[in-house]
């Protein structure tokens, strides 16, 4: 048996001594529902326009922040400006290619311009592509790269930078992939199993830089989601051929609001102790 000690039922006053501002003790722990609360902060969500970015400007907003989305599909971005706008959301749209850094600066000047800052950034636009080995040519190689990786780190360089200048600390969420861990549907999506890897290299390597800025930085690795990009990924006869030889590929099956939920939570105060998890 333990014995009592009143140095222990400190834990449950106010204060523990020797640690100021630390740890308040159980009277003084936040509510959870505060904890949650995104009210003031403001968003940036790349590829947010549609599928699982759709569902991550939607939680944000439901928890009071104020969202940018950063898309090249206008189409989609205004039919969810005019759903946001009916549920009193503050929801704006910029078109931005982030294989570009100057667009990548631009969204950025932008969300500071409209809302006055940036909290939170969420990297989730990318693409894929399903070729066998023999048909991977340069230019579909260096798409993947341009907008998964290259666009991923230039967006938290920038971010960082504004970060740095406002002073209150950051979220930023990046999102990879099971395949970029697993590698297992490597005969058909190498280049995006690379660039999947390249995301959780960022995040882990960046982790100890940001740290000390108050800045946390993770990445949500999920499997395939039932998503517009998941279901409209054209098909080569080749690719088909070996895609048909590998039974654990399968098709995605998987709610992409149940990747937001995870997504949402590094974005609030849950993700306080969290860094290139």
């Amino acid at each position: 048996m333990y014995a009592f000690h009143e140095g222990y039922q400190r834990l449950l006053d106010t204060v523990v001594e020797g640690v100021p501002g630390r740890y308040s003790g159980l009277k003084g722990l936040k509510p959870m529902k505060d904890i949650l609360d995104l009210t003031g902060k403001v968003a940036i969500v790349t590829g947010g326009a549609m599928g699982l970015g759709s569902c991550v400007v939607y939680r944000l907003c439901e928890a009071g922040a104020r969202v940018v989305i950063v898309d090249i599909a206008e189409e989609f971005a205004e039919k969810s400006l005019e759903f946001y706008a009916e549920k009193g959301y503050s929801v704006k749209y910029i078109k931005t290619d982030i294989r570009f850094v100057d667009q990548i600066e631009a969204a950025v000047d932008f969300t500071v311009k409209e809302f006055g800052g940036v909290d939170i950034l969420v990297n989730n636009a990318a693409i894929w592509n399903m070729n066998a080995l023999e048909e991977m040519t340069e230019e579909i190689w260096d798409y993947s790269m341009d907008l998964n990786v290259k666009g991923t780190f230039f967006f938290i360089q920038k971010v960082v930078s504004v970060m740095e200048k406002q002073g209150r600390g950051g979220k930023i969420v990046n999102i990879a992939s099971v395949a970029g861990i697993s590698c297992e549907p490597a005969p058909v999506l190498m280049d995006y199993v690379a660039s999947k890897w390249g995301v959780v290299g960022i995040t882990k390597s960046l982790a100890r830089a940001l740290k000390p800025l108050g800045i946390n930085i993770n990445c949500v690795i999920p499997g395939g989601m039932m998503t517009p990009g998941a279901f409209n990924t054209p098909m080569t006869e080749a690719s088909k051929a070996v895609r048909a030889k590998m039974p654990q590929i399968t098709q995605p099956s998987t709610d992409p609001d149940e990747v937001a939920r995870a997504v949402f939570m590094m974005t609030t105060g849950v993700s306080d102790y969290m860094h290139g998890a």
